[in-house]
């Protein structure tokens, strides 16, 4: 049988050494859903940065390349990042990049530890 207890004393032990502090915000939608004015903050959740290896395959005829792309997440306590019930599309900078939050996952539903997977904004938008 896992002590959770002791799991979670472990993560927040490394939380305390060698965790970040992220501050959240989110921004107002109109009655279309378009974001409106300026972000307002959420809370700041303290975490772990890390990121996860994915593969991306492209088949064009005979051939396939397999391209590995790399997802940002945050590992944190659950119940940070219940109590600032964050949803899709909050925002947070890390080294002056835009990260949006695409969920939050459980881990072994044991209600102790929570990872926020996020995607970088891209900001080149290209103009016609």
């Amino acid at each position: 049988m896992i002590n959770t207890q002791f799991e979670a004393y472990k993560i927040k032990r490394e939380l305390k050494r060698s965790g970040i502090d992220y501050e959240f915000k989110r921004s107002g939608v109109n009655d279309f859903g378009e974001p409106v004015g300026e972000p307002t903050a959420v809370g700041t959740i303290r975490g772990l940065y890390h990121e996860q290896n994915s593969s991306v395959q492209v088949t064009t005829g005979d051939t396939t390349q397999v391209r590995t792309k790399k997802i940002p997440m945050i590992l944190c306590l659950y119940e940070d990042a219940a109590s600032l019930v964050l949803q899709v599309g909050d925002e947070l900078k890390i080294n002056n990049k835009t990260l949006k939050v695409t969920g939050v996952v459980n881990i072994q539903e044991w209600n102790i530890i929570a990872d926020i997977s996020l995607e970088v904004v891209d900001d080149n938008v290209v103009q016609a």
